[in-house]
């Protein structure tokens, strides 16, 4: 008889066995183990079904393996199964297998039996037996559960007769939903999250069935509320706090509905938008690619913001206005990096305007410069090489007295030449030629023969403008343009052998023949213009700079538009994807060649490359833009303390500040240290003005030093002066905002934006101006609205009160003692920062977890999804088993699935 089509699933917790009918393939289950009720997914339905002896030892023992699946926890030997959950397939499966496993034992005894006493042809009949035994068994007990499946119900019957289908029998379980979680909202959260005054815009009464959590936005609107249950910063102080088991029990809830991800079933490797290069890629790519020694993304527009950083693929958009920056920049790129000479003389015009006069003379309305008495305007003008320069001065004289107005023409205030200005009012142009050095030279017209006569008339000299006129100079020779037309070799050949590496390079994968042909055409037109071949080539390389493929970071899909079609991105795009996460900036020739040859991908070859570039100093850039960012140390640009309250603030030590938190970065990066250290480290960098602000002995040199901390009183960035500054307002501290920092950057758990219509701060502190900074907090929170959040805020940020609003240590605020103490709702007390940062530090995963995900959408260049948790919980595996070295955490992005794989576009199901 032919079998039943069934699926083998094993519990990914507990390990249990069972069998259910293939038609609840991709249904999601319970695992029938009361003590385990697991929920998990059922596998897709499998081409042959399994019989008993199709499975070998460990199969019988562990459960059948899903091909190609890496269990996150290994299968454990099946318990016994509960008789009340007992159904169809299930009970079959079970007790064939239990059934087997007994009569092994009782096998052995018959064998110690039968061998004390039995004849020859005993013991062949024995020894046929025994060969055969676990066969026989096995039809015995196919026979007798056939027999008894032929008779009963396919399900399992209820107490009033009804006959549960074998995939309900296995998900039977207490509805928690209705049991426990509901009533907790209705008790200890809907009388502030309800309907129209919902706060925070939190609505939860419109959630009445499980399956509407993990909905469109309802699953973040949930996340928030695990968050805050899980530092006890709901339900508020002030209100009936639940039982510890009730709480702990919601919280499990939630976190089974939101989190509890089989990453076995869950493909979904995400979609990143095609990203426009950034300013800061854009810089280091142009550095990289042409060698140029400015940063001609500065005068782009900045970038906009999203999920914390400014390279997020969804909000890079293409203005008109960058279009025509990006025009300018490709010229002024390639004048730098392929100078070209036209041959012809080097003219600079200087109009009055650009001229300058160390006495009180003004520019007419015909825009001459009048010296109405003796006196000169001079200019400073940079010659390129030595040679001989020609000086044009347009002039004009009014006239008066016995001779004609007199001009001297000086070069480093030495007179080159005298001239007398012919006629009255009339402008003439002056000419000198002169030999000049290659320098920066001040060239001066001056007047020289002031007249004046009362009731008869003036002599004053009017300077228009000097032009000069320098020699041709013959391009340095860069190397780029490797090739020229000539001996045989056209302008085709010659601009294909310049241009082909070029635009691989520029492309980041190799051009094509129809990209390739568009340029080279560009260089044959210009050159049939009369162009020489060199500019020929700016012109190309411009068009190649302008491109979208140099423009934006393109990733190629076969089906763009099927959100179910998951591919592996090709070397050359996983090259970008690294060099871009590391750099900041496009793949090297290193990484180019391996891409080249497929060889990237290799797990050892892609960890070699990824420690190699973490130790090249571009790896700055993880520094630069995301440290920078991840850290908001951006925003102490917009910080200006009071230099009243504060004389030792300056924009000089205010970047000293940014630049010691980037050099400990930098530090935990390069000696691959552990990410926790940027919670506890006991040393940092200082230069004098920092040692200073901190009361450490300054280096003998104005330069950053490598320093040990005083570890009495600080710990980590928490107490960098860059961080103490920018969570501080410019007159005083300010706990609230250093508490929320932490909780958002540190934590991983933002509170939500302040209700409306609550008085600040500095209103309850005029009506209380004795009190102290705490008491006045303390009177803050008095409204339930707020205490919720400020109940966690405040505490975080007391204990971090030692330092002023720039990070110097105190002992008093203004006539109040210094209170550092507090108490979290988890119940951990502290007296000190460096106190709260081992809590913090403690607190690890959640640490690690807060880290791996911004590091992650840094990486992808995209807000994470819930199903990227699985690839978050596998960086922080890799973390765990590596002493959670920096190093771990990139090579655990980067071998990530969503780094390595991309699919098409649109919502699935």
């Amino acid at each position: 008889m032919a079998p039943r089509s069934s699926i083998s699933s094993v519990c990914p917790e507990c390990g249990f066995r069972f069998k259910v009918d293939s038609k609840y393939a991709g249904r999601r289950a319970r695992c029938p183990r009361e003590e385990c009720g697991t929920t998990f997914q059922i596998p897709a339905a499998q081409e042959e079904p399994h019989r008993l002896s199709d499975l070998d030892e460990t199969q019988r023992v562990s459960g059948p393996r899903i091909a190609g699946s890496k269990a996150k926890t290994p299968v454990r030997r099946a318990a016994a199964p509960r008789a009340e959950a007992t159904a169809d397939d299930h009970v079959d499966l079970d007790a064939r297998d239990v059934s087997s496993r007994r009569s092994r034992s009782s096998a052995g005894s018959t064998r110690r039996a039968v061998k004390a006493k039995s004849s020859p042809l005993k013991a062949l009949n024995r020894d046929w037996f025994l060969k055969r035994w676990p066969m026989l068994v096995g039809i015995s007990c196919l026979l007798l559960a056939g027999v008894g499946l032929a008779f009963a119900p396919r399900g399992t019957r209820t107490a009033d007769g009804r006959v549960i289908p074998v995939a309900e029998a296995v998900v039977a379980k207490p509805d928690l939903f209705k049991t426990q979680v509901q009533p907790f909202v209705q008790k200890h959260c809907v009388e502030c999250h309800s309907k129209e005054d919902a706060e925070g815009g939190i609505d939860l009464t419109k959630y009445e069935n499980p399956d509407t959590f993990i909905k469109g936005d309802a699953r973040k609107t949930w996340e928030k509320v695990l968050a805050m249950l899980e530092i006890g910063a709901m339900p508020p102080p002030d209100s009936p706090q639940p039982e510890i088991k009730d709480k702990e029990a919601v919280v499990a809830w939630l976190n089974d509905k939101l989190f509890n991800l089989d990453c076995n079933m869950i493909s979904d490797p995400g979609r990143v938008t095609i990203r426009r290069l950034n300013r800061a890629e854009y810089n280091n790519t142009v550095r990289d690619l042409l060698g140029v020694n400015f940063q001609p993304a500065d005068d782009f527009p900045s970038d906009d913001v999203g999920y914390g950083f400014d390279n997020i693929g969804d909000v890079l958009s293409l203005t008109p206005l960058l279009m025509e920056k990006y025009l300018d920049a490709a010229e002024k790129i390639t004048d730098q990096a392929i100078p070209v000479s036209s041959g012809k003389p080097n003219k600079q015009h200087f109009d009055a305007k650009a001229l300058k006069t160390n006495d009180k003379f003004d520019i007419a309305d015909d825009g001459f410069y009048g010296l109405i008495s003796a006196g000169s305007v001079y200019f400073d003008y940079e010659a390129k090489t030595d040679g001989e320069y020609t000086l044009s001065v347009r002039a004009k004289a009014q006239q008066h007295g016995n001779e004609l107005a007199k001009m001297d023409l000086r070069v480093d205030n030495k007179i080159q030449k005298s001239f007398e200005v012919r006629g009255n009012m009339r402008a003439n142009d002056y000419d000198e030629k002169l030999r000049l050095t290659a320098g920066t030279h001040r060239i001066a017209v001056a007047f020289m023969n002031d007249f004046w006569e009362r009731n008869k008339g003036d002599r004053n000299l009017y300077v228009g403008h000097v032009d000069v006129v320098a020699p041709a100079v013959a391009p340095p020779q860069t190397g780029f343009v490797s090739t020229r037309p000539g001996n045989g070799k056209s302008v085709h050949d010659a601009a294909v052998e310049v241009l082909k590496p070029f635009v691989t390079r520029a492309f980041r994968r190799p051009g094509t023949d129809d990209e390739l042909s568009k340029f080279v055409a560009i260089t044959e037109a210009a050159v049939k213009d009369g162009e020489p071949f060199d500019r020929a080539i700016q012109y190309a390389v411009q068009g190649v700079l302008i491109s979208p493929s140099f423009l934006f970071r393109v990733e190629t899909d076969a089906k763009p538009n099927d959100p179910r079609a998951e591919h592996v991105v090709t070397d050359y795009e996983l090259a970008s994807r690294v060099s871009y996460f590391v750099w900041s900036s496009m793949p090297d020739q290193e990484l180019f060649d391996l891409a080249s040859r497929g060889e990237l991908r290799k797990p050892d070859i892609l960890e070699q490359q990824v420690k190699r570039m973490l130790k090249d100093s571009k790896s700055r850039a993880l520094a630069d833009n995301f440290a920078a960012q991840w850290l908001n140390l951006r925003s102490l640009d917009e910080f200006a303390a009071d230099t009243k309250l504060f004389p030792e603030f300056s924009s000089q030590l205010r970047d000293d500040m940014r630049a010691e938190t980037l050099l400990v970065f930098e530090s935990i990066v390069k000696e691959d240290r552990s990410i926790l250290d940027f919670l506890d480290a006991d040393f940092t960098f200082i230069n004098p003005r920092l040692a200073k602000l901190y009361g450490l002995p300054a280096p003998k040199v104005d330069k950053f030093e490598k320093v040990s901390l005083n570890v009495s009183q600080r710990a980590g960035v928490l107490t960098h002066a860059s961080i103490l500054t920018l969570t501080s307002n410019p007159d005083r501290t300010s706990p609230v905002k250093r508490g929320k920092w932490i909780m958002e950057n540190i934590l991983g758990t933002p509170p939500p934006p302040p209700p409306p219509n609550v008085p600040d701060l500095e209103e309850t502190s005029k009506a209380r101006p004795e009190a102290s900074l705490r008491e006045a907090l303390a009177v803050h929170r008095e409204s339930p609205v707020c205490a919720s959040c400020h109940t966690t805020m405040d505490v975080l940020g007391f204990g971090f009160e030692n330092f002023n609003a720039i990070g110097q240590w105190r002992d008093r605020d203004g006539t109040h003692p210094v209170d550092a103490s507090g108490t979290l709702p988890s119940g951990e007390s502290f007296k000190s920062a460096v106190e709260l940062v081992r809590i913090l530090k403690g607190r690890q995963k959640q640490f690690s977890r807060t880290l791996s995900e911004k590091l992650l959408t840094y990486a992808l260049g995209r807000g994470l999804e819930y199903y990227d948790r699985c690839a978050v919980d596998e960086v922080m595996q890799r973390l765990e088993g590596q002493n959670h070295k920096f190093s771990a955490m990139i090579l655990g992005i980067v071998n990530s699935r969503p780094f390595q794989q991309r699919r098409g576009d649109g919502e699935r199901d």
